[in-house]
């Protein structure tokens, strides 16, 4: 398999969309999300607002959409239903599953682990809609 054939504007909007994704899915889960965490307000608007995390959080989702556009190549996946599915399967099971272990050594909330391994289900299953519907033959 040559990296010729990977689509870098899929892989560059999959990221995008999830970065956006991510954004509506913890405005919508503030709330909860900063009460299971234990971050307080005062702390976000003292790191100034989380810049480094979003920077972070953009480049690892363009790392994740690579490396799944990688795999849905290497699977002939050319479906935007296939590779959702896949998608979905790596973000809830492999992520998922890391983000579930981590958290249980660290001894925080299932809630939390439940919370941030959805995103990342939903994430890896949009994600891998757009590659795969956008892969070059």
């Amino acid at each position: 398999m040559t990296t010729s054939k990977i689509n870098y504007l899929a892989i560059f909007v999959a990221a995008l969309t999830t970065f956006v994704l991510g954004a509506i899915w913890y405005i919508a889960f503030q709330t909860p999300w900063m009460e299971l965490s234990g971050v307080t307000e005062a702390q976000v608007v003292e790191s100034g607002g989380a810049i480094d995390a979003y920077v972070i959080s953009f480049i690892t989702y363009l790392l994740g959409a690579y490396a799944l556009a990688l795999l849905l190549k290497a699977m002939n996946v050319s479906t935007w239903q296939t590779g959702a599915m896949t998608g979905a399967l790596i973000g809830a099971f492999i992520v998922g599953g890391n983000i579930f272990t981590n958290n249980a050594y660290e001894m925080k909330p299932i809630g939390l682990s439940v919370l941030n391994a959805g995103f990342s289900a939903i994430s890896f299953a949009v994600m891998g809609a757009i590659i795969g519907a956008w892969q070059k033959k």
